[in-house]
């Protein structure tokens, strides 16, 4: 794990000159944990980050310590598992302060039940089929992360499924299609159960007074090679940045 962390360290020094140039329009802390499933996204994704005036870190220390100076903090495959409540009363004023929220994958996938950041994110994880593609409906061409994309879009990933799924606050922008691939495929002889018809995939809200924006793509390092998929997430960043407040 320390090489792992050494070796991404380095590449990070090196690409230095590249990120030098990112673009002022806001500031972007970007938020990951190393786990058993999703560690190799990491360098893939803080590469793709470079667009942005944005910082890195793995420590809750760091987070709490650095996030009064940003207008958005994206958790990318991390939640508030690792957080105290101190920590997480930084996140609170963020939110309180107006600004936004971005949770990629597995944010939804807390294993300590708290109400609030479960609210935050609008979702928690359930369980999800094995990884296949499926076909993807856009419910809104408007919103950044979405305008790129066609009405029906192909994608390979987790399904996730969601319960205390806040249904009547979050606005939807992606769902996926069940019929269009085998939702009880599991790990094991127990069949899934799915969400039937309405799965929804990648939706934002406005959470106390911020912005927050969550998307279940990403489990793979080669999605953040992906140019359509860097824009539905670059596009979710500039809205928690920059979007209206409620």
């Amino acid at each position: 794990m320390n090489t792992r962390i050494l070796s991404l360290t380095c590449f990070i020094i090196f690409t230095g000159n590249q990120m030098a140039f990112a673009q002022d329009q806001f500031k972007v802390l970007l938020f990951t944990v190393q786990d058993t499933w999703h560690y190799e996204c990491i360098p893939t994704a803080v590469v793709a980050f470079h667009q942005f005036k944005f910082d890195w870190t793995q420590s809750p220390e760091d987070l709490a310590l650095k996030l009064p100076s940003y207008d958005v903090v994206v958790f990318l495959n991390a939640d508030a598992d690792v957080l105290t409540e101190d920590q997480l009363d930084v996140l609170k004023t963020h939110l309180h302060n107006g600004k936004g929220f971005v949770g990629v994958h597995s944010t939804s996938d807390s294993k300590i039940r708290n109400l609030w950041f479960d609210n935050l994110v609008g979702g928690v994880f359930k369980d999800h089929p094995q990884f296949q593609t499926a076909v993807l409906t856009n419910h809104d061409v408007d919103f950044p992360s979405n305008m790129h994309l066609p009405e029906k879009w192909l994608w390979s990933e987790e399904w996730y499924n969601f319960e205390l799924l806040k249904s009547e606050h979050i606005k939807v922008l992606l769902s996926v299609d069940e019929n269009t691939y085998d939702y009880q495929k599991g790990y094991d002889e127990i069949p899934l159960l799915g969400m039937g018809k309405n799965h929804p995939i990648a939706w934002y809200q406005f959470y106390e007074g911020g912005r927050s924006f969550y998307t279940t793509l990403g489990h793979k390092p080669e999605a953040f090679h992906n140019q359509t998929y860097l824009d539905h997430l670059f596009g979710g960043i500039y809205w928690a940045a920059n979007g209206e407040k409620k």
